[in-house]
């Protein structure tokens, strides 16, 4: 960064940055962390979503605000009495152990760490509806979506939601389901609708599983109409 004339600060978990974040608990609930500044330790923030690429976010806005001059108790108020947004980890619905999370991760690197997050964090078997958004970005990174599920049980993915494109010849959720058989070590199939979708899992889900729904698009819907088919059938 020798071209930059403007002081820099770095952040970093762990490692020599100018401030640092130590993980010292994760779980489903959240990440507990140490911040320390230019050697001196703040404090300890206890976010409540769980994740490793959250507690980055969460010490990128304690940098801004300490170079605001905000005390770091006003820091850590905010950072804990945040809830999140809606569609990043958020838990929709909770039925006889099986968990139903809906998350915006549609990218290969934001799917790999919303798995890792539910790996690590929770422990339990992971089940993800995915739908695929764009033909464009499906036919662009196909390689990438092959390897960024690694972590789950299964996958089902449904067809590409178009965002107004048009359909592009030869990519389809097919294309993303070879990439991924081609991977190895993860189990995964085709639903043609969300009725199919829930219809599979159904079948498949186990007390304890977490199911995640994926995507840009509507798959929320997906969770939505699973949750309601666990309460209404009470299969567990």
């Amino acid at each position: 960064m020798p071209e930059i004339r403007r002081r820099v600060i770095t952040y970093s978990l762990g490692g020599s940055a100018d401030l640092r974040a130590d993980i010292t608990k994760q779980d489903e609930t959240g990440s507990t962390f140490t911040v320390t500044a230019l050697g001196r330790t703040e404090g300890e923030i206890h976010l409540g979503m769980p994740g490793v690429h959250y507690v980055r976010n969460a010490l990128a806005a304690v940098a801004v605000g300490m170079e605001l001059e905000i005390p770091f108790d006003l820091i850590k108020d905010g950072i804990e009495r945040f809830e999140g947004v809606g569609r990043r980890f958020e838990i929709k619905a909770e039925h006889e152990g099986i968990t139903i999370v809906d998350d915006y991760a549609h990218h290969p690197t934001e799917i790999a760490a919303t798995i890792e997050a539910a790996r690590s964090n929770y422990g339990r078997r992971i089940v993800v509806l995915f739908q695929p958004h764009r033909f464009s970005r499906t036919q662009a990174i196909a390689d990438r979506f092959g390897r960024c599920f690694k972590g789950a049980a299964k996958v089902i993915v449904t067809d590409v939601y178009a965002a107004g494109e048009q359909p592009i010849a030869g990519v389809s959720a097919q294309t993303i389901i070879s990439k991924i058989e081609e991977s190895g070590g993860v189990s995964v199939s085709y639903a043609p609708s969300f009725d199919a979708m829930v219809d599979e899992v159904l079948q498949y889900v186990e007390e304890g599983d977490i199911v995640i729904t994926m995507g840009a698009g509507d798959i929320y819907k997906a969770g939505e109409q699973l949750a309601a088919r666990l309460s209404r059938e009470h299969k567990l």
